[in-house]
């Protein structure tokens, strides 16, 4: 209950408040989260190191997600032409084209930048998204979050009840957008992301191989001036021979390090990621 009054809290103030009253309030915010929660500090640090990166301070991270958290409380209250203001499209072509084949598509991401917005940005634009969303711990919050997303043509479904529903999707011609950086089950594919074995989510190489959907890499990310770049890469081509589920899964993971490698700072990476390195 506690979690649902702060999250219907946090977007009343985002939508009555001036943004840049919004922008200081979610830098403090993140500043706390960062200086009292030392393991997840510590947990950036390592995925930091992974890139080959010793930066002064993991904040950055801490206070772009901060903000992307902000944003999303904000689409609530924000107009379609003010979103679609705010966000440049890049790579449409490549999902259009993808979309004529009539399988439907579907995109793979990392957790960068502000995916939330990015997908709202693409349902306004006219395309059928549909996602998985990770359930809170509080049953009202993931029905609060998902009363967010379907506003804006955005479908979620939760982890346990996707499969069918995202197969429908794409025997529709639809797309989908599917976070694959990090695994919050036990299952999966066992990968080397970033120099490392790691157990990665397989849900799109599956989704892909009983669908004949294409795949293509997409991530968004917050520019130096304040808008939001989208992404859309072309499909991912795949040799046709030898183990082509093996060989999809390290075509997806390749783009997804060019993207964390590219924006680290907005990578939202908070938990361990290489657990599977520890027990190997």
């Amino acid at each position: 209950m506690i979690s649902y009054i702060l999250y219907r809290t946090a977007s009343f103030l985002a939508g009555s408040l001036p943004q840049a009253l919004c922008t200081k309030i979610a830098a403090a915010v993140a500043f706390l989260f960062f200086l009292f929660r030392p393991v997840i500090r510590g947990n950036v640090r390592t995925n930091f190191e992974k890139l080959g990166m010793r930066p002064r301070s993991t904040y950055p991270v801490f206070r772009n997600f901060s903000r992307a958290v902000a944003d999303l409380m904000r689409l609530s209250h924000m107009s379609r032409d003010k979103l679609e203001g705010l966000c440049r499209v890049r790579g449409i072509e490549n999902l259009d084209l993808a979309l004529k084949r009539g399988r439907g598509v579907i995109l793979f991401a990392p957790h960068v930048g502000p995916w939330e917005l990015a997908g709202a940005c693409m349902s306004r634009l006219g395309y059928r998204m549909n996602t998985v969303a990770l359930e809170h711990p509080s049953a009202r919050v993931t029905r609060f979050l998902s009363e967010i997303r379907n506003a804006w043509g955005v479908r979620d479904y939760s982890v346990r009840s996707c499969g069918t529903a995202l197969m429908k999707a794409l025997e529709k011609g639809e797309a989908i957008v599917l976070l694959v950086d990090r695994n919050f089950s036990r299952r999966g594919m066992r990968m080397r992301f970033l120099d490392s074995d790691v157990l990665l989510p397989d849900g799109h190489v599956t989704l892909s191989l009983r669908s004949g959907a294409p795949l293509l890499p997409c991530c968004s990310w917050y520019t130096p001036e304040g808008s939001i770049e989208i992404v859309v890469g072309a499909e991912v081509l795949v040799p046709h021979y030898g183990d082509s589920r093996d060989a999809i899964g390290r075509a997806c993971i390749e783009k997804i390090e060019e993207f964390v490698r590219s924006h680290p700072e907005q990578w939202f990476a908070f938990d361990h990621l290489w657990e599977v390195e520890r027990h190997a």
